[in-house]
Order: structure tokens, then sequence, then C-alpha cells
């Protein structure tokens, strides 16, 4: 959802019962405090501020550091790593010599929580990869022209990586340099290098309470990953998940008639960097192609695709899931984990084609349905509801079809404006879809849907508020 790939669910799921965290892929949203990421030539000293990197490459190892003491830099060449990046502690760097697009070093993972920030001096539309025992761990644009470091190297305890990487163990960790479609790429100008971080306090993410889901009865753990009894208000009723090189799965459950969601895992693309793998799930006869990627080894926390009308009550529905290249030929990655989960939904509230969970888990937080307004398009312009007071929240917001595709709206009253279109990204279809976001804690405050152009021949604005299940 690799927050990867949006999975292009417009198309696929035009007969299925949505919910609100099956179609952040199919709506528009521009939040006006959004930050902004100056686009500029690399510049090796302006990354140095940035990151707290400086220009140095190679590697340096040190023992571990009482919670409250900062490590050294480490410089190499003019280029510095930064001993302390914010809260986050150096456990090792490295930077490489001019024109080395491509290096390796040892290291040694002592925990499990970790963040890497890079540096990457390079022209041109090029990217940095770093990959830990073989492992895609860190990715992005080359750019020396951030502010501040940011979180897109932060892995955490239940990131895929540790299913090959043990701790206390020495690893090889690579870093080189590719072009946008993740092919290698060289340049006789570019340096690359890396601090490895022990990662410090994180403010929690809006709608985050620093929770963890807890274990219940019912719960499964296989082959490293975990599949929990409930996830929000979803029960858990078939998983199937395979040994490394396993390239298809199955699993059978007893339908309720209950609409379901498939919940995938597959590291097959982080082998490799131009993500030619693709994981194809076929339920009774339905076929659905899913991007391979690998979120979480909680399943509860992974990417979901959404089935309605799946098996009558009583019904044996069989589940199948493959691993396929890009022509949908099967394939075989020797050290690639598939892992699948279904999940029946609980109780939901439908408006139309879309339905709103009566409980749903958002960061590590079940959440319960607290206010809807789900109004008539064609007689009303707007939906209000009002937030709670001193609790975090959520909103969800959007439509069902609205009968056109030219209409375009907002919702106001939160932190920013949002803007939404029946123009998602280029796919034009007559509803909003159904957007979820997470808030903290605050006084109330009235939020408002609202249609700020084109009138609807059908359908429903739809705005509502959870609360944290107490």
């Amino acid at each position: 959802m690799n927050l990867t790939d949006l999975r292009d669910e417009l198309s696929q799921r035009a007969d299925t019962v949505e919910t609100p965290d099956l179609l952040p892929g199919v709506r528009r949203r521009i939040r006006t405090t959004k930050r902004r990421r100056v686009a500029g030539s690399v510049t090796a000293l302006a990354a140095i501020v940035a990151l707290g990197i400086a220009v140095a490459p190679s590697l340096i190892s040190s023992a571990p550091e009482p919670a409250d003491s900062i490590p050294p830099d480490y410089v190499k060449d003019s280029v510095t790593i930064s001993g302390a990046v914010g809260t986050d502690r150096l456990d090792q760097a490295w930077v490489g010599n001019i024109g080395e697009t491509r290096g390796s070093f040892s290291w040694t993972p002592t925990t499990r929580d970790i963040v890497i920030h890079p540096y990457c001096a390079a022209p041109g539309e090029t990217r940095y990869a770093v990959q830990i025992g073989g492992r895609n761990a860190a990715s992005g644009p080359c750019s020396v022209d951030r502010i501040t470091p940011d979180d897109s190297g932060l892995i955490r305890a239940d990131n895929p990586v540790w299913l090959d990487v043990p701790l206390n163990q020495v690893t090889t960790v690579t870093v080189q340099l590719t072009d946008n479609d993740g092919k290698v790429a060289e340049s006789s100008s570019a340096q690359l290098g890396i601090g490895i971080y022990r990662a410090g306090h994180r403010d929690p993410l809006p709608g985050a309470t620093d929770a963890t889901p807890t274990r219940g009865p019912g719960d499964r753990e296989e082959n490293g990953l975990l599949f929990r009894a409930k996830v929000g208000g979803d029960t858990l009723a078939a998983a199937a998940s395979g040994a490394p090189g396993v390239n298809r799965l199955s699993a059978s459950y007893t339908a309720t008639g209950r609409p379901i969601v498939i919940h995938d895992f597959c590291t097959a693309n982080d082998l490799v960097t131009d993500s030619p793998y693709q994981m194809v799930v076929r339920i009774n006869g339905v076929e659905r192609v899913s991007g391979c990627s690998a979120e979480s080894t909680d399943l509860g926390r992974t990417g979901s695709s959404g089935f309605a009308g799946i098996g009558k009550p009583g019904e044996t529905v069989n589940v199948t899931a493959t691993l396929t290249d890009k022509a949908g030929r099967e394939v075989v990655v020797p050290s690639a984990r598939l892992a699948l989960s279904v999940y029946e939904k609980g109780p939901q509230r439908t408006y139309d084609d879309v339905a709103l969970d009566e409980r749903t888990e958002y960061l590590g937080t079940t959440y319960q349905l607290s206010e809807v307004q789900a109004v008539d398009a064609t007689r009303t312009r707007q939906a209000s509801v009002r937030t709670p007071e001193n609790s975090p929240f959520l909103v969800a917001y959007g439509s069902s079809s609205l009968g056109k595709n030219n209409i375009t709206g907002t919702l106001d009253g939160l932190s920013g404006q949002g803007m939404l279109s029946t123009d998602h990204g280029g796919t034009i279809t007559t509803s909003w879809g159904l957007a979820t976001e997470g808030h903290w804690a605050g006084p109330a405050r009235t939020v408002t849907l609202k249609i700020t152009q084109g009138t609807p021949t059908k359908g429903k604005l739809i705005l509502a508020v959870y609360t944290p299940v107490k």
C-alpha cells in the first residue's frame, strides 16, 4: 500500500461492496498542508546538512552505546555520516568512492528497530537501493536537498526482512545506484553512502495510539508469520503460508455468506530491484491479480482485496495463490515466501454499493463507528459531522456512484482542505470512492463534506467518524 502500488483496484472491484480501507487508490486527495519536496541538482554539502550525512564513504562499526550517548560521526572524503540524526543513533556507516555505484559491507544487527539514512549524490533521475541479507530494505530518489531526514528507511520488528536476517549474526548490506525502473545505473561522478541507525523515539502518526494488537485465542503463527483471529471486526476464516521457494498455496473455509477480504504476503520482489513478479489469487473461480509485496509479518496489517458474493452459507470455498511473472506464467523463486489469510467481514452499514465497517483496525488500534451521515446527493450538496473532544479519531469520507463523472468536492474542518474528484489520476469514474484517515486528539470540531462542482443524478455523500474501542 506497497502504500507500494495502490493496486489498480477500481476496475477489479467494480462489482464488489467496498469498505473504507479498500479504496485508497480510487480517489485523489490533495492536502494544502502537505510537505513539499524540493527538486534540484545533487549537491554533496546540502545532503550532509539535510540528512545528518556528510561527504564520506566506507564503513564503521561501534559497540553498543548507552541510550543517551551519541556515537562519533563517520567521515570519509569530506562526506559525513552523523553519529545522531534526531533520536536515531549510528550503528554502522559506509560511503563508497566517487564513481562506485555498487558496494557492500558486513554488518551484525543487534536490534530489529533500525532506520537507514542514505547519502546519494548522482546526476539525473536516479535512485539508491539498499539490500540487507539479499532482501530489499530501502530505496528512494537520489536527492541531497532534503531539509530533514524522512522515515522511508524505517525498519521495524515486523518487517519481513528479519525472516532471513537473524539478530547477532553477520549479514551483508549492499548499496547500489539504479534508474527509475530499478535497473543498475552507472555514473562516473556518483557517490553513495548510508548510515544504519538504531531507531529512536517516533511520535505516533495521526490516528495511532501506540497500541500494539494483542494476541488472542485462535491466533496462529506459522513460518514466522502471524495470523490473528480478529482484525478490527473481521474474523479469520482461512490461512496458508509456505516455506521459502514454495510458489503455490491453497486453503479453504466454510462460507457464511458474508463479504470477505484476503490479505496477501509475497517477498519475491524483495530479491530484485525491478518488481517482475505478481501473485494471482483465485477464489471459487474469481481471479484477482495482486502486486507481490510484503509489508508486515502480521498479515492483519498487510494490504487486502475485497470480495462479495463468494460462497453460499455452508458451502466450502477454495482459495489458491500462485506466484507468476507479469505475463501470468507460473514461476519459482527459490527463497521467496508466500502467504495469504482470508477474513470474513464483521458487521457493516451499507449505503448503495459502499460499506462502512462497524469496527476497523487502523495503525494497530481498533476503532468503532461513532457517527455517520449518508445524505442523498441529488437533494443536498453537503454533509457534516462533529469530531470527538480530546480523543484520536478516524474520518471516512467519499461517495457512492453519483451518476456523472465530472463531480468534484472538498472536505473541510480538519488540518487542511481535502479535494475529491471522480477523476482518480486519469481513471474516470462516477464516484469519489471512500478514504479513511486518522487524526490526533484535540478540540471537537465540525467536518464538512460538500460538492463544489457538478450535479449528481444519484448516489450518496458519505461522511463518518470512528473513535477508539474502549
